[in-house]
């Protein structure tokens, strides 16, 4: 099988669904590009294979075995793409990636894959408001039992799913439970994780330690959320990743504002925030730091 068997098909199931070239192009690409994945001239992305397999009906896997031999390619493109849906927040597409993949699986048998998918599902359905809080942790702590323990090892998918219970509740309120969460991924042995499609752990873990300052910081326990702060600092640097530590200084200078700290650590807090977000571009953030704490960056 190869691109000239794939357009073969979807011929046949564009002309069985009573789909003109055109009507299956609106939306997914130009009608000029169709005709070449039809002829087998051009081999379609990811991207063009999904919203084809929408229109048609069919799971993205019934086309990628047309181009795909080995399966663990396969399973690596899919979560790619939908790592990078949900970095977009496409979650409308990522719900319908995962629905139409899940019902193609055996369900006797849990793999890592359809277990990835299930925490995707979820997670996009809350987002998509499909299911409500309380049924989302449900579904979630599922994943989490005892029988699935080892799937979960893989590709720190453990941590994921506590990551996103962490995180659901804390946007309903309920920091205590989002402060277990938050604690209970940051015992992850991250180090003996081996690298996977899910991005770098040591990444996540920063957003984990930033993600529990700031709750730790609503719930006005301000040392140990410094402490928590600091503790991202000295990571971020010993990995030479810089993506969180903006906000970590931020976090610090709040916290040494409501601690009654020397001003001078505040204000260094606050310039260190402001030169991080300076650098790497974030306007959005270096607008706020410097609105709300202008009084600590005038230059003496």
């Amino acid at each position: 099988m190869g691109i000239v068997d794939l357009g073969k098909e979807i011929i046949r199931l564009r002309k069985q669904n009573s789909m003109t070239q055109k009507d299956l192009a609106q939306d997914v690409c130009t009608q000029s590009a169709l005709s070449l994945i039809e002829r087998g001239q051009t081999k379609p992305t990811l991207e063009t294979i999904f919203f084809i397999s929408l229109k048609l009906n069919k799971p993205i896997s019934y086309f990628l075995q047309y181009l795909l031999d080995d399966n663990v390619e396969y399973i690596n493109r899919t979560v790619s793409f939908i790592e990078n849906l949900s970095i977009k927040q496409r979650f409308n597409d990522v719900h319908q990636l995962t629905q139409k993949e899940l019902r193609t699986m055996e369900t006797n048998n849990r793999t890592w894959f359809e277990q990835y998918l299930r925490w995707m599902n979820v997670v996009s359905s809350y987002r998509l408001k499909r299911e409500n809080y309380q049924m989302t942790v449900s579904l979630l702590k599922d994943l989490l039992k005892e029988e699935y323990f080892l799937i979960n090892q893989k590709g720190f998918l453990h941590f994921k799913i506590l990551n996103s219970l962490a995180l659901i509740h804390g946007e309903n309120d309920n920091l205590t439970a989002s402060l277990m969460y938050y604690n209970k991924a940051l015992k992850s042995q991250f180090k003996e994780v081996t690298p996977s499609l899910l991005r770098q752990p040591e990444i996540y873990r920063l957003r984990i330690l930033y993600n529990k300052a700031k709750t730790l910081y609503d719930l006005k326990k301000y040392q140990e959320a410094l402490e928590t702060v600091v503790q991202g600092i000295k990571e971020s640097k010993e990995n030479e990743n810089i993506s969180m530590l903006g906000n970590f200084y931020y976090y610090q200078g709040q916290c040494y504002e409501k601690m009654n700290g020397d001003c001078s650590s505040i204000k260094e807090a606050y310039r260190n925030a402001e030169f991080i977000y300076g650098f790497l571009g974030n306007d959005n953030y270096l607008n706020i730091v410097r609105e709300l704490k202008k009084g600590y960056l005038d230059k003496e």
